[in-house]
């Protein structure tokens, strides 16, 4: 009674329309960082990305209908921390020995209170409990 939930092997080609927007997205992001005054609303290019991805995972979904719901999200989210996770902890391990080699030893302690924290996903966690997320709508 197993299901097999591998994806097909089928070549799928990346949609330009897709691709459109993601740049389009990485513009806007980019201005907003460099270039603030001129594009005060580029930030919105991150919620640009969180669309279009709930739009993709959502395809994902209506083309494996047959499939039951919980495996389908078993096997998309391995697939997502087998290639970012990683990832991750290599720039963390990274960071920690550049700051230990490159920077000041003053940086030392904040930096790696910082690096701790983002080993165990909790480097936002301060920012919640003091602020309230409404209050600046």
């Amino acid at each position: 009674m197993g299901f097999d939930v591998t994806p097909s092997k089928q070549k799928t080609s990346k949609r330009d329309d897709f691709q459109g927007i993601r740049g389009l997205a990485i513009l806007s992001v980019l201005g907003f960082h460099f270039y603030p005054v001129q594009f005060p609303n580029g930030y919105l290019g991150v919620d640009q990305f969180f669309v279009l991805s709930g739009f993709l995972m959502c395809m994902m979904l209506t083309k494996s209908e047959q499939l039951p719901i919980f495996p389908f999200f078993i096997q998309f989210y391995t697939r997502r921390f087998k290639r970012i996770l990683p990832l991750y902890f290599l720039i963390i391990l990274f960071t920690v020995f550049a700051l230990y080699t490159v920077f000041p030893t003053s940086a030392i302690f904040q930096n790696q209170m910082s690096a701790g924290k983002a080993l165990i996903f909790t480097s936002n966690r301060p920012h919640t409990e003091d602020e309230d997320y409404f209050e600046k709508v």
